[in-house]
């Protein structure tokens, strides 16, 4: 597994001159600490996806709003969860985005990283949470569920995202389709251009919704895209294998241009993490200015009305890093005990 690091310019994608300067006391606090330019990297998703566009608002938003401390955050293309969380391993990144479960097994040395616990790997906050959207070309439509991709060519991303993983978990709830469905790797993009052409005839994108690709898709092309909605019961058979984390989740109608009904599927949160070893200082100016700015992020993605202060703690499964303690501590905000590392 190998971390793209096509580093990406800093975007501001929404007006940020109304954004003041960091608090004096931090300030001089990181002058003090650290002599020169301090430059943090944050691991995204795939462009398409919300990964990568709210990634790139948070970064315009940290770099804009802390300019006076020195620091300057960068965003990072990735394959996505799995990619990020391999990053954060070997230092290729300081701060990534990442679906809770690949957090908690990362963090205990299970699932997928049985025997590879990341100890050092910390929690900053709770983010929105993340929807499947299962698209199928309408003309392979039949009952609207998981079964109408039997025998078909599924594309469910790249083999290190968390897309993938999530598809896997939800075909394996169905006793036919892990042997009869064909899974091809591809990235957003090329996938979305397979829909169209016909090389493919399902697609999945998990993201904040709306998934700007979906987005895409729909104004393009609604009238031959279908979604495929997640039962109940294929929901709690994915949670009887172990994967608490998985809720369910609905993508109201009029999400997309031309959707006129709910669809329900299933989701999981998204955690913003770092390890042990970033500054407290640090981490603590970029949840004090992600929290004291959330009006810029929900200018950036929809899916960022969902990042709450109350519920900032909701469902985490990693202990949290000391610097956003500090601040969670400042705003009155109760931790629980199997959050304090």
């Amino acid at each position: 597994m190998v971390f793209v690091l096509a580093t990406v310019a800093v975007l501001v994608i929404c007006s940020v001159q109304h954004l003041g300067a960091a608090p004096q006391d931090t300030q001089e606090v990181i002058r003090n600490r650290h002599s020169a330019r301090i430059s943090v990297l944050i691991a995204t998703g795939m462009p398409g996806g919300t990964y990568y566009q709210i990634g790139l608002g948070m970064a315009s938003l940290w770099t804009t709003k802390l300019r006076e401390t020195g620091i300057r955050v960068s965003a990072a293309i990735s394959e996505g969860s799995r990619e990020n969380i391999q990053a954060i391993r070997i230092a290729d990144a300081d701060i990534i985005l990442s679906e809770d479960i690949f957090c908690s097994m990362a963090y205990g040395g299970t699932g997928v990283y049985k025997g590879q616990p990341l100890t050092e790997l910390r929690g900053i906050t709770t983010l929105w949470p993340e929807t499947v959207n299962l698209l199928i070309r309408s003309d392979r439509l039949k009952t609207g569920s998981l079964q109408d991709l039997e025998g078909l060519t599924l594309v469910s991303g790249l083999p290190d995202s968390g897309n993938r993983f999530t598809t896997e978990m939800l075909l394996g709830t169905v006793k036919s389709l892990k042997q009869n469905v064909r899974i091809r790797s591809m990235s957003n993009m090329a996938g979305a251009e397979a829909l169209r052409n016909g090389t493919v005839q399902a697609l999945d994108l998990t993201g904040g919704t709306p998934v700007p690709l979906v987005a895409t898709l729909f104004h393009e092309w609604r009238a031959s895209l279908a979604f495929l909605e997640i039962t109940d019961l294929q929901m709690e058979a994915v949670r009887a294998e172990g994967w608490k984390n998985v809720f369910r989740s609905v993508i109201p109608a009029g999400s997309y241009f031309g959707q006129d009904k709910a669809v329900n599927s299933v989701g999981q949160n998204n955690v913003l993490a770092t390890t042990a070893s970033l500054d407290p200082e640090i981490v603590y100016a970029l949840t004090k200015t992600l929290y004291e700015n959330l009006d810029y992020l929900t200018k950036v993605h929809p899916a960022s009305r969902s990042i709450v202060l109350e519920k900032a703690l909701d469902g985490l499964s990693i202990p949290l890093h000391l610097g956003a303690i500090r601040y969670y501590r400042e705003k009155k905000i109760r931790i629980p005990d199997s959050l304090i590392p």
